[in-house]
């Protein structure tokens, strides 16, 4: 009876060593053999996350920088249009004499006129002067009419030619009140209202 003890516990013993065994052959694969593979599939994933952090980064920049464009856009575009509160007198006469200078004209004289007052509009006009041919007075009313300004020829009348002024021939003159436009500042809103 001994005997037959001793069989099923020795039969028990190769089994359990068997799987010991096959435990630590499979285990020492494991971390040999399939590492390398496991360590490149980690390296793999470590790589496309980092490319996938640097294209995110990449695209908020870009989504940042649209944002304020866009915003830009809607602050000119709010704008765009409206009237100045007070015209840039200056710069627009400067304007009209570059222009008249690009049109071979030349400037007799401009003075101020009486403004114009309407409902939130102020025009202040100023009466303008020029000498020159008529096809370089056409081109510079073109150019002021082109203009990016709020300015406009609200009066205009030419002389010279057969029967005109007795001026060089060919030579025009043409006299034009220039109009200004801004939005009449608040405290004369109230006078005038």
């Amino acid at each position: 009876m001994a005997d037959n003890r001793k069989c099923p516990l020795i039969v028990i013993d190769v089994v359990c060593g068997c799987t010991v065994a096959a435990c630590l052959v499979g285990s020492f694969w494991l971390i040999t053999v399939r590492s390398d593979d496991a360590s490149a599939r980690v390296l793999q994933l470590q790589q496309a996350v980092n490319t996938t952090s640097q294209e995110l980064a990449a695209f908020r920049g870009a989504r940042d920088k649209q944002r304020s464009i866009l915003a830009r856009r809607k602050a000119e575009l709010a704008v765009t249009g409206q009237l100045p509160e007070l015209p840039p007198t200056e710069h627009y006469f400067q304007t009209l004499s570059d222009l008249a200078e690009q049109h071979d004209l030349k400037v007799r004289r401009h003075q101020p006129v009486t403004p114009r007052f309407y409902p939130g509009l102020l025009e202040q006009r100023y009466a303008y002067e020029l000498s020159g041919s008529l096809p370089d007075l056409v081109r510079f009313f073109r150019s002021v009419e082109g203009s990016e300004f709020w300015a406009d020829i609200s009066y205009l009348k030419v002389e010279g030619g057969q029967g005109g002024r007795n001026i060089n021939n060919g030579e025009r003159i043409a006299s034009l009140t220039i109009s200004l436009f801004s939005a009449l500042p608040a405290e004369e809103k109230a006078d005038t209202g």
